[in-house]
């Protein structure tokens, strides 16, 4: 008897198992996403040696309070990612800073880029970086 391998793409991965990240629901997946972006902004700040100044707004777009659209906007003074990099960072798997001989608050580097997939996976509409 032979096995089948095969491979899936981080993408699917993810949308297979959203409960690891924190986005089994809907309530967990906004509570997640504003975790994760503030994580982002306090690690964008912290380095350049200055205070967070930062932005939260989550607006309901239509539907009901229990089904409804979110739009989540979150702007911070931190160092920014050069635009050159901001497909690479919030659109695709394992590339990241985070990746260096450094202490910061997130692991992985995944957290913007699993909240904009869960974004685009639910509401099949295009995110604005």
């Amino acid at each position: 008897m032979s096995q089948v391998f095969q491979e899936i793409s981080p993408a699917d991965f993810f949308y297979r198992n959203k409960e690891i990240a924190g986005f089994s629901n809907p309530a967990r997946a906004i509570f997640s996403a504003i975790r994760e972006l503030i994580e982002n902004s306090l690690d964008a700040t912290e380095p350049i040696g200055i205070l967070p100044d930062i932005y939260i707004r989550l607006s309901s777009i239509g539907g009901s309070e229990e089904e409804g659209f979110y739009t989540l906007r979150i702007e911070d003074n931190g160092s920014g990612i050069p635009s050159d990099y901001i497909p690479l960072a919030f659109c695709q798997f394992l590339f990241s800073s985070k990746y260096k001989l450094r202490q910061s608050r997130g692991t992985f580097g995944l957290g913007g880029t699993m909240t904009i997939l869960y974004g685009q996976i639910t509401t099949n509409k295009p995110v604005k970086v």
